[in-house]
């Protein structure tokens, strides 16, 4: 056996290598070794390892979430796209949405009749049908209902009347091509060319408000009618109160003691309700189940065809989800325009061209300068404009500005560099070989100023209405100052984001109509006997309006009433009904200071040292409210707002307290 000793190499090898065999060196004690004790870890350390670990396992998990969500997402648009025949095929009669433009959705309500065992349209009732406007230019929501037995022509096939019946009709009667009859008539009625068609069978309402525990709406009176009576069953108390799904279905549908126009009044307040809730009340652990509800019961036609994008839906979402006080507004075919007559021996309602035409306009014209109108004619001031000190206007001429496209619509910055230099401001361009686009895509509009520039500061101030109220002021970043340099130091750089619809928001004053004068009579004799028998129920201060509505008396079933809609919180509803019987308007009195229809008030005015908020749509006074700390007090105008905004400010204004 050979070794290394044989061949002169290693430790045993002589100093010479000639392979003879030598004594090993000498060595000192042998000393066993031993591996070091790991270093001790302070407290500290370990903490910091082990968020250290834990935020490795979030990143892990979210990074795995957002890309599931992502294809969830994409499922789920895809899955409340037509899938029927008959819904695919009106895809042609819907006009293709543009980007940053105003859309227009039909939605068309329906119940498959009990027992039919079919998915068809036949034997189905469009029981609401309502347009629905999103205007990104201004930032608002218009909506218009139709009353179901409007009488009109009925568009089956083609540009020909097949028939006339009511408007709701076209859905059953049409058989399978029923929703390209619905648009079909509603196109020739009103003249609209529309871009969505969303069918919801409500079946899943109850559902979908079943599963955002319930929504809060304001009941204007009692409404009751017993089980097995033939027609829908009802039991619902006044005031402001939850309401569950099968409450709400009910409510919405109720018809049967005024008319089918108070009937459309209700489908828009609970819209309102809805849009609310969602937007305070929706937890991330409810959303599986609202979008199981859709996708089995909703379905959304698109003017070109396919699902709806991701784009389109985070639009109009933002656009709901972000609009301000007073930009939603709810149009009706007027009450006075509206005849009832006995076609085939039921009552059915017509209108005349003009009337349809009038509702048309005001639903393609929103105006939101309208809650300044009321608060110029009551000495107040809108809400989202609070009084401020004046301050200097620089000249337009002196106001410098760079404009960088951080939406999704190409040439946005050059249009809208246009259109202020129309309006005479001194605007700024890149070099030629570099493109204005902002650094990033984004919703808001940013108005950024050069914080090394006096005035700056100032001018993006002055800048930011023309954009819209959801537009920021922000200082300049290091990478926005690059783009700035390259355009020769301008003041302000704006970058326009997807919500700006490519028109500046150019201020005109609206000269406020007359003030009219209310319409109301002394109401202390009948409304404080009735506090008076509720006080120990309560326990809070009431108050007593001195004046109610002309010709108004305490509703016989349940004038007032006590009760406790939240928890600990208590409330008062007085419920006043006017000689037709049929307008129902209140007085609420509640601890529940911090109640979702609080929220969100359109302007305010003051009166004997007291501020009243101001809840407004489309012109009109929806609600009158008085905030104290121990309780807030408001005043509620009819379904359709027909109390004057004269008579609502005079009631509110009359409130005093009770005097046991």
């Amino acid at each position: 056996m050979r070794t290394t000793l044989k061949r002169g190499i290693g430790w045993a090898a002589g100093h010479n290598g000639n392979g003879h065999s030598a004594a090993p060196p000498l060595f000192g004690p042998i000393v066993r070794y031993r591996q070091p004790d790991p270093a001790r870890r302070s407290v500290i350390g370990l903490i910091l390892r082990g968020i250290g670990w834990l935020v490795l396992a979030v990143v892990v998990i979210a990074s795995g979430a957002a890309g599931g969500l992502y294809l969830y997402a994409h499922e789920t648009l895809a899955s409340v796209a037509p899938k029927d025949k008959a819904t695919k095929h009106a895809v042609s009669k819907l006009a293709v949405p543009v980007a940053s433009k105003p859309a227009i959705a039909l939605v068309a309500g329906y119940d498959h009749r009990a027992g039919t065992g079919s998915t068809s349209y036949a034997g189905s009732n469009s029981d609401t049908l309502m347009l629905l406007r999103a205007n990104p230019q201004n930032h608002t929501l218009s909506l218009l209902s139709f009353p179901r037995d409007l009488w009109v022509p009925i568009y089956c096939h083609g540009d020909v009347p097949t028939t006339t019946n009511r408007i709701n009709s076209a859905w059953a009667m049409c058989g399978n091509n029923g929703p390209t009859a619905v648009l079909a008539t509603m196109e020739h009625l009103t003249g609209l060319k529309i871009n969505y068609l969303i069918t919801l069978d409500f079946h899943a309402f109850k559902q979908i408000v079943n599963h955002l525990h319930g929504v809060y709406m304001n009941v204007d009176r009692r409404y009751y009618i017993p089980l097995h009576t033939g027609v829908s069953a009802i039991n619902l108390q006044p005031g402001y109160q939850k309401l569950d799904g099968a409450q709400a279905l009910a409510y919405v549908r109720y018809r049967h003691t005024d008319s089918d126009i108070y009937r459309t009044g209700r489908q828009q307040l609970f819209l309102e309700a809805l849009k609310s809730r969602l937007r305070t009340g929706l937890s991330i652990f409810d959303a599986p189940k609202l979008i199981g509800d859709l996708k089995r019961n909703v379905e959304v036609a698109r003017g070109g065809g396919g699902p709806v994008t991701a784009n389109e839906l985070e639009s109009y979402l933002g656009l709901a989800y972000h609009l301000p006080a007073g930009h939603l507004f709810r149009n009706q075919i007027p009450i006075t325009d509206l005849q009832n007559v006995v076609i085939g021996g039921a009552d059915v309602l017509q209108a005349t061209p003009g009337a349809v035409a009038g509702a048309v306009h005001s639903f393609l014209s929103p105006d939101v300068r309208e809650s300044q109108t009321i608060s110029d004619q009551f000495g107040g001031r809108p809400k989202s404009a609070p009084k401020k000190a004046k301050t200097r206007q620089l000249p337009k001429s002196q106001i410098s500005v760079l404009v960088l496209n951080g939406g999704t619509v190409p040439g946005e910055a050059a249009s809208t560099t246009y259109l202020l230099t129309a309006q005479g401001y001194t605007t700024k361009t890149l070099p030629s070989s570099d493109v204005a686009n902002a650094p990033k895509v984004q919703r808001d509009t940013i108005v950024y100023y050069d914080p090394f520039q006096p005035d700056a500061q100032h001018a993006a101030q002055q800048l930011r209405p023309l954009f819209g109220s959801n537009t920021r002021v922000e200082q300049m970043s290091t990478v926005i100052s690059d783009y700035a340099k390259l355009a020769g130091n301008p003041l302000t750089v704006v970058a326009v984001g997807t919500s700006f619809g490519g028109r500046l928001v150019v201020p005109h004053r609206v000269k406020p109509p007359k003030r009219q004068p209310a319409q109301v009579s002394e109401g202390a004799a009948m409304t404080a006997p009735a506090l008076r028998s509720v006080y120990d129920r309560v326990h809070f201060p009431l108050m007593v309006p001195h004046e109610i509505a002309q010709g108004a008396q305490l509703s016989s079933d349940e004038g007032v009433r006590g009760f406790r809609p939240l928890g600990h919180q208590h409330e008062v509803a007085l419920t006043f009904v006017m000689p037709d019987g049929i307008e129902y308007w209140q007085v609420e009195e509640s601890t529940w200071n911090s109640a979702p229809i609080l929220q969100n008030p359109t302007g305010e005015i003051f009166h004997h040292g007291q501020k009243f908020l101001i809840y407004s749509t489309g012109g009109a006074i929806q609600m009158v409210a008085l905030r104290t700390p121990q309780a807030t007090y408001w005043v509620v105008n009819t379904i359709l707002n027909e109390l004057s905004n004269s008579t609502m400010i005079a009631i509110a204004e009359s409130l005093r307290p009770l005097r046991r």
